[in-house]
């Protein structure tokens, strides 16, 4: 079984993320995809801003209107340890043991790829599907495994959203109509909440 699977902090999950995951679907044979929301990036110093209740809850409001199979799993974000990819991908294969698995990244996370844990054995265990966000053609680690989907440009982060609500605007064209009216009603990046 051709499994994807595609890690983030999604704080918040925005439009572009959407994009990826309807992509997958209608260039790839997937037959099951898999949102996994982490608790804390290893390579990242800023912790998420909104609880891992909440980023589950805007995850589940993003795919809503998805037909295909994709389910959200919490090992990551439930975890009491650092979110370590390689460990993520062992807990998948003991699951489902005969699937074939491949990583959804963007561009810049392939450019500090090789600072990850683990990163040969990923690169083994795995198909990596790296979508453009940036106007980069980094070749920093080997091309074995990794598939680069180049006609896709989206260039929204969830960084500059949460900076856009910080400033008292509303980037309504970042995120989907659900998301966005719950990130509003939760105040979850409202800095003066």
């Amino acid at each position: 079984m051709s499994i994807f699977f595609f890690g983030g902090s999604f704080d918040p999950p925005h439009i572009g993320h959407l994009q990826i995951i309807e992509a997958c679907f209608k260039k790839f044979d997937v037959k099951k995809f898999i949102l996994i929301p982490t608790k804390q990036s290893p390579l990242k110093h800023e912790i998420p801003i909104a609880a891992s209740f909440h980023r589950i809850q805007m995850l589940k409001l993003l795919i809503n209107n998805l037909k295909q199979n994709i389910i959200i799993d919490d090992f990551e974000i439930t975890g009491t340890t650092p979110s370590y990819t390689y460990e993520t991908i062992k807990h998948l294969k003991a699951i489902y043991p005969n699937c074939h698995l491949s990583m959804v990244i963007g561009e810049d996370q392939l450019i500090c790829f090789n600072k990850w844990r683990n990163y040969r054995k990923i690169n083994e265990a795995v198909k990596i599907i790296v979508f453009n966000r940036l106007e980069n053609n980094n070749k920093s680690i080997e091309d074995k495994g990794i598939l680069r989907v180049s006609d896709f440009h989206v260039d929204i982060s969830s960084t500059s959203i949460r900076n856009i609500f910080s400033i008292g605007h509303s980037p309504i064209n970042e995120l989907t109509t659900l998301v966005y009216d719950y990130i509003v009603n939760n105040k979850l990046y409202d800095l003066d909440a």
